[in-house]
């Protein structure tokens, strides 16, 4: 145990969350608790997920038991999430240091039940990391080992380089391994994991793609969805469908992403054009995951109609956001009143003036008064101004000042940068102007089980919503509203990733060299490729038995051409 080495490595990292961390971060060393992703700030911010870094107590992990974490271990693993930030160049998400997060807790745990007198970091070892990796296995995945290991060998290869435990930490779990020149095929590679895994092809995850049943439920929604909420988030889906983008990718696509190049002819150098029309390359310009860096994805041809399609439907389903966004900004968002409602003289509204311009409420609800029903209930908790009688209903009113106070308070509106998304892309804080944003909404728009509106509050999508939507949650989905059945007691559902995760299976299926399924995926890492490559086994084994049923059909009917007498036995193949 080499205390002098474990305290050169916790200043050091101290030392950088200091000075490059704490002047935009909203919590301190101290704290017993850091939150990162959408509810995060700083180099913990994020345009996605929700994460609580709780540091003080380990709760509901599987395989190990509650427990409360002793404040140097505390210590130690928030300097190694810092040192994990930093070599990655700044780039780490808050989703990855997470999963290393929970990875920490569980060598706790294994080190707490050693029953050694100091539950210090220096007494990790070698054996607590394959105890705490057994137990890890036995309450995980096995699709998930390889992912848990390489977080094991990473974050063991930090601290070795520290060298303040007693011996060297030489965790080893070998799985997969992929030829560097790849020169295996994608068959033998597949079959090496799932050998390896021990994993039975029957259990491979076959919700990670669509079925024929969900695809034509979804072109159904192209006509029977009502709402331009509804028809937001369905072009974001079938956006996803056809370029296979993340779902994070695509709600960070700006109004301007499409790019178009002309197809010259290789001889002439003149524009190519196909029966009278010009012909064109389609792009689209987005911020990639995963340390991808801002890129291109070239639309495959045939779909660049769609694509286009789908740009100029969402811009015309949002025109009307964007032009409230637009003069919400002109007026230094002093206030996010809208224009009908500042054009009123008094200081002052009514009920009425509120339905269609603050709020929207479906006609179901019974009428005028039935709407004004729902905008009262809505706003109980602001004062009302004066009431008057009006034949025999009573009109209410309310100062403009408590109603923007009101909206002020929703969809984070009430903070620094209220019509802006702020998000930590690759080490660096970016800002997009929720106008220039392509997917956008107003809130509340696309939650399902609710016929009521925030018209005020512009917010872009997000992928809980998506998932929602699409029967994700205990919420209502979108299948569920239109009766799209999978069979006949489900409704249909499927997550914002399993578009990509079709379109990465297929290339599997396709034999596709390692290097052009990562290019085309937008992947950085060629490794990711072995998940779908395993996924596209099951279809591979499927596809195999009914060509071969088919072949042998084939044959048999030739044969019975040339004998018509073929014996009986052979008429049912």
């Amino acid at each position: 145990m080499n205390i002098e080495k474990y305290n050169v490595f916790i200043d050091e990292q101290k030392d950088y969350f200091h000075q490059n961390l704490q002047s935009n971060f909203k919590w301190n060393w101290n704290d017993s608790s850091w939150y990162g992703g959408t509810i995060g700030s700083g180099w913990l911010l994020s345009r996605s997920g929700k994460t609580h870094f709780t540091f003080g107590t380990i709760k509901k992990l599987k395989g190990i038991e509650n427990n409360i974490i002793e404040p140097i271990f505390q210590e130690f693993i928030k300097s190694v999430l810092i040192l994990s930030y930093r070599k990655s160049n700044s780039k780490a998400s808050p989703q990855k240091l997470y999963a290393e997060f929970l990875i920490l807790k569980r060598w706790y745990s294994a080190l707490y039940a050693e029953k050694i007198e100091s539950i210090h970091p220096c007494h990790l070892s070698t054996l607590i990391l394959n105890k705490s990796f057994e137990i890890l296995s036995e309450n995980s995945s096995k699709t998930n080992l390889p992912d848990h290991a390489g977080t094991y060998l990473r974050l063991q290869e930090m601290l070795n380089h520290y060298g303040f435990t007693e011996q060297p930490l030489e965790f080893s779990q070998k799985y997969l391994y992929i030829n560097r020149q790849n020169r295996t095929s994608n068959a033998k590679k597949t079959k090496a994991l799932i050998d390896q895994l021990e994993l039975d092809e029957d259990d491979l995850d076959k919700e990670k793609l669509i079925s024929i049943r969900t695809f034509i439920n979804i072109v159904s929604l192209i006509s029977l969805c009502e709402t331009n909420g509804e028809k937001i988030v369905l072009n974001l889906l079938l956006l996803l469908i056809v370029t296979g983008l993340r779902s994070t990718e695509a709600i960070l696509l700006k109004t301007d992403a499409l790019i178009k190049q002309p197809i010259l002819d290789p001889v002439t150098k003149e524009h190519l054009t196909l029966d009278g029309k010009k012909q064109y390359t389609l792009g689209i310009q987005y911020h990639g995951a995963k340390g991808a860096g801002f890129r291109i994805h070239w639309v495959e041809p045939l779909s660049a109609n769609l694509v286009e399609t789908i740009f100029q439907s969402v811009l015309g389903l949002t025109e009307e956001y964007r032009e409230h966004l637009y003069y919400i900004r002109s007026k230094n968002c002093s206030d996010f009143l809208p224009k009908t409602i500042d054009e009123i003289g008094e200081d002052y509204v009514e009920v009425d003036d509120l339905i269609g311009s603050v709020f929207g409420v479906k006609d179901t609800y019974r009428g005028r008064a039935g709407q004004r029903d729902v905008v009262i209930k809505t706003l109980k908790n602001i004062p009302v101004f004066k009431e008057t009688k009006s034949g025999q209903g009573i009109e209410r009113y309310y100062l403009k000042h408590d109603i923007n106070f009101f909206i002020k308070g929703l969809a984070n509106y009430g903070s620094e940068y209220p019509i802006d998304h702020v998000f930590n892309y690759e080490g660096k804080m970016e800002k997009i102007a929720y106008e220039d944003l392509l997917f956008i909404h107003e809130f509340r728009s696309a939650t399902l089980q609710r016929a009521f509106i925030n018209k005020t509050n512009i917010i872009p999508l997000n992928g809980m919503l998506i998932n929602s939507f699409f029967g994700n949650s205990l919420s209502r989905s979108v299948f569920e509203k239109y009766n799209l059945l999978e069979n006949e007691t489900e409704y249909s559902k499927l997550t914002s990733h399993i578009p990509r995760h079709n379109i990465n299976t297929f290339l599997a299926l396709s034999g596709l060299a390692e290097h052009l399924q990562a290019m085309l995926m937008g992947r950085v890492d060629i490794k990711q490729n072995q998940y779908y490559q395993h996924l596209a086994l099951k279809q591979r084994k499927v596809t195999a038995s009914l060509l071969e049923k088919h072949e042998l059909a084939l044959y048999e009917n030739d044969k019975r051409e040339l004998k018509p007498d073929y014996p009986d036995e052979f008429t049912d193949i």
